[in-house]
């Protein structure tokens, strides 16, 4: 199901870079996310974003996951870092993380946009 994300992107754009280890981390996190199997990728997502996924199939995250036809990534294109939050272009998509205390976590994925108008919002595969 897509749905825009606008809040994010605003924030990311507002706020600016982060640090280099944070974007660093930002993308290993958002590679390790589209490279996983499903069960894997569920323990990748943020609480809210799980929840959210797993009620698309009675409560299972990896079922509903397995269900999805995410685009292809691969590469990273650029990472914007904006304190806790973080918005990492793949070749394919854009994933957005957020950082928690174990690290960062996935909150949207699977995100592209059409246009290439920034105020215009992505619509996302996997979000809260």
């Amino acid at each position: 199901m897509l749905r825009p994300v606008t809040g994010i992107v605003a924030l990311l754009l507002l706020a600016g870079c982060g640090s280099d280890v944070a974007a660093g981390d930002a993308s290993a996190a958002a590679l390790a996310f589209v490279r996983a199997e499903p069960a894997q990728a569920c323990r990748l997502l943020a609480p809210d974003t799980a929840e959210a996924v797993a009620s698309q199939a009675d409560g299972d995250c990896v079922r509903a996951l397995a269900k999805l036809d995410l685009p292809d990534a691969s590469g990273v294109r650029q990472v914007e870092v904006a304190g806790e939050s973080a918005q990492v272009r793949l070749d394919g998509q854009v994933v957005f993380l957020a950082r928690f205390p174990d690290g960062w976590r996935v909150t949207a994925a699977g995100c592209v946009r059409d246009d290439p108008d920034p105020a215009v919002p992505y619509e996302c595969e996997v979000e809260p």
